[in-house]
């Protein structure tokens, strides 16, 4: 039998967002958008791993130094995982 997960600790939204330097607003945008918060009543929370999810989500592409994007092969974050899982799976609109 496994053991239990641990609960990390969870932020209120703005303790959230001044921990990522981001507005209120800003930081319900991204944890809607990328599925990283829990929501009970019109209250938004975000554990220790939701924004690691929301921090790996908004990192830059890298650039080489004319300017252009360099092909990089890493891992992909859990949530450009999903993101791009999804668009793989969605139904596409036929034309009319």
């Amino acid at each position: 039998m496994t053991a239990p997960a641990l609960l990390d600790k969870i932020h209120t939204t703005d303790e959230a967002a001044q921990r990522l330097r981001v507005t209120r607003r800003t930081m319900i945008k991204l944890g809607r958008d990328l599925g990283s918060c829990s929501m009970i009543g019109r209250e938004y929370f975000f554990s220790e791993r939701d924004l690691l999810d929301i921090w790996q989500a908004q990192r830059a592409m890298p650039t080489s130094s004319q300017g252009r994007p360099v092909r990089v092969k890493g891992v992909l974050s859990d949530v450009r995982l999903q993101r791009s899982l999804l668009s793989l799976t969605q139904k596409k609109r036929r034309r009319q």
